[in-house]
């Protein structure tokens, strides 16, 4: 991606989480969104299309909120904005 890219256009997965939980994906360094980008069940695989802006040195943020366990994130990039 070029350096003057502002935001992205992802697809993101999640797959084998052990318990209920969301996903929240923004630009690094900004305060934790209130919306979700994914809702998630114990043993489901889910995916969604998501855009998301970047931060002044390209970077974005994931939180996982999940009581407790482990889930595996897959993350790919579609294209960007400028």
């Amino acid at each position: 991606m070029p350096s003057s890219a502002r935001a992205v256009s992802v697809n993101v997965t999640v797959t084998s989480p052990t318990a209920l939980g969301d996903l929240k994906m923004f630009s690094a360094g900004t305060s934790v969104p209130v919306p979700t980008t994914m809702n998630y069940s114990a043993g489901q695989t889910r995916a969604n299309n998501a855009l998301v802006s970047l931060s002044g040195s390209g970077a974005i943020a994931v939180q996982c909120d999940q009581a407790s366990g482990t889930v595996q994130f897959i993350l790919d990039v579609n294209g960007y904005f400028e």
